[in-house]
């Protein structure tokens, strides 16, 4: 046991971090038995409240591990889950977050179960990644996250549209955004060009996962990696200089749908350095194609001439337009590489050999162009 101990002492800190991470607070403590070694790595803290029958037994574990530690100790990383079936007292949880937010944490992560969010939070000047989930977001004037690298909202509500728009715009150094089921309760001028709904420049920005409404995607134009799930077909109004790689979920509501591919041939000519394309149909019944597909650019965009290597249509259907487009892209594409189809699994056997022989004939433009089929 002792040389197996020895053994583990000597991995470096950052993969013990890493371990630690991934234990509940009172297993983590525990493995301080095993080294001294081991003592200054309890730097991140992995708080649920499941784990502990009343508020008074959690907010004990709480204080010894956060105000009744060793002052000299930091606290890189905080996790803090309140899953709603305790009732805490009013100040409980502002006092855990500030707790570790006067430690200077650089890793914060936040799941209320729909409570009140503690907004000082927005104005920690050392958190590097935010994680907030099932919270509500309310009646906050200020807003200051320099350092902030990587934000994620999942199921946040906010009572204006305009707080989401005071987040992403006091982020100058935003390098990851995810978002997904994002609530708002009152959308007031929800135009591109109104104070309250514009993105101040995400200059920094390489990475996006939006999912849903409520992000403009104008605002993430700087980004070489997106993951769009398209449930709005939002105008497209600047230049994508950096974007490399585009992962589309295009989920649009029937009345919506008939701009579907006219938007995404908006969106190849502002994107002149792309090299893959995912599109992945959500809906293959209700999610009607163009009428009249009428966006075909008179000019083969940039990207299809010089940069794009790979596309993907994934659920293929063939009834919303997914043909013509995939004649436009291996004809017009002079470096694509791989073009892979993926054929909805509601379609019969005989209707695919049929897809699949259409398909064969359409001419490529690019002599290495593959044709693959899943």
């Amino acid at each position: 046991m002792s040389r197996l101990i020895d053994i583990i002492s000597a991995l470096p800190d950052a993969l013990l971090h890493h371990i630690l991470f991934f234990l509940p607070t009172k297993e983590a403590a525990a493995t301080m038995t095993l080294s001294k070694r081991w003592k200054p790595l309890l730097s991140i803290i992995n708080l649920d409240d499941q784990h502990f029958p009343d508020p008074s037994a959690f907010r004990e574990m709480f204080n010894s591990f956060t105000t009744n530690r060793d002052k000299t100790l930091p606290i890189h990383s905080f996790q803090l889950i309140c899953r709603g079936h305790n009732h805490y007292c009013i100040d409980d949880i502002p006092n855990f977050v500030n707790a570790v937010v006067q430690r200077n944490v650089e890793n914060l992560s936040i799941d209320l179960s729909n409570s009140l969010f503690p907004t000082f939070v927005l104005t920690t000047k050392f958190l590097s990644v935010l994680k907030l989930k099932k919270l509500l977001l309310d009646d906050f004037r200020s807003v200051d996250l320099p350092s902030l690298k990587f934000l994620c909202l999942e199921s946040v509500t906010f009572t204006h549209h305009s707080y989401l728009i005071k987040i992403l715009s006091a982020c100058p150094v935003l390098e990851e955004l995810e978002t997904k089921d994002l609530t708002v309760k009152k959308i007031y001028g929800l135009h591109r060009y109104c104070p309250d709904t514009y993105v101040t420049w995400l200059s920094k920005l390489a990475r996006a996962n939006i999912s849903g409404r409520h992000v403009f995607y104008d605002c993430l134009n700087n980004a070489e990696h997106l993951q769009l799930h398209v449930v709005f077909p939002y105008g497209l109004h600047n230049m994508f200089h950096n974007l490399t790689y585009i992962e589309l979920a295009l989920d649009l509501l029937p009345r919506r749908g008939f701009f579907k591919w006219n938007w995404l041939m908006k969106l190849l000519p502002k994107s002149p350095k792309l090299q893959t394309l995912i599109i992945h149909e959500v809906d293959i019944v209700n999610n009607f194609a163009d009428k009249e597909w009428v966006s075909i650019p008179k000019i083969v965009p940039e990207c299809l001439l010089y940069h794009l290597t790979t596309c993907s249509i994934r659920n293929y259907s063939r009834i919303n337009w997914e043909l013509p487009f995939a004649k436009y892209i291996m004809g017009n594409s002079r470096v694509l590489s791989t073009m892979t189809i993926q054929i909805a699994k509601s379609v019969k056997s005989d209707t695919k050999i049929q897809m699949c022989k259409e398909l064969s004939l359409c001419p490529r433009n690019s002599a290495t162009c593959k044709l693959l089929f899943i």
